[in-house]
């Protein structure tokens, strides 16, 4: 079993217990969301335009290190996923109640996060902390075993 696999499987607890919170959270800001996107979509087609030349260079030479990056830290991580598999082993083991706590207190945190800065801001930024917190809610959903997704 790949280290991959293992820290899955422990996540996966979380990920049941997260789903739901975020189910309830993308409810209940869903018309914000809409008015934000509204007011702000000239702003960001704006953003876009003018950031678009520069995306593209940063991609072009960013593609070629990352994977020249990957490349040469392939053999040395499994080097040590093989040393420290048993170690690895034993700290899920024991941090398996805690990742358990810890997604229900993340997406919980990430919620209040974005409702506090949003109002710290009049709303001017809703979508874009709303865009951070489903992305933090799919980051904890990712192996597939919350909200139905595989």
């Amino acid at each position: 079993m790949s280290l991959v696999s293992k820290i899955k499987d422990v996540a996966g607890p979380v990920i049941g217990m997260a789903g739901p919170v975020v189910a309830q959270a993308i409810d209940k800001a869903s018309p914000y969301v809409e008015q934000a996107k509204e007011k702000a979509s000239p702003y960001v087609e704006q953003a876009r335009e003018k950031a678009s030349p520069y995306v593209e260079v940063a991609r072009d030479l960013a593609g070629p290190l990352v994977e020249q990056a990957i490349n040469k830290a392939g053999p040395y991580a499994e080097k040590v996923a093989v040393t420290a598999g048993p170690i690895v082993e034993q700290a899920m083991e024991k941090a398996a109640p805690l990742v358990e706590k810890a997604g229900g207190i993340a997406v919980n945190c990430v919620g209040v996060a974005v409702s506090t800065v949003d109002k710290a801001t009049g709303g001017r930024y809703h979508d874009q902390f709303e865009n951070v917190s489903q992305l933090v809610g799919d980051a904890l959903s990712r192996n597939g075993r919350a909200g139905g997704k595989s």
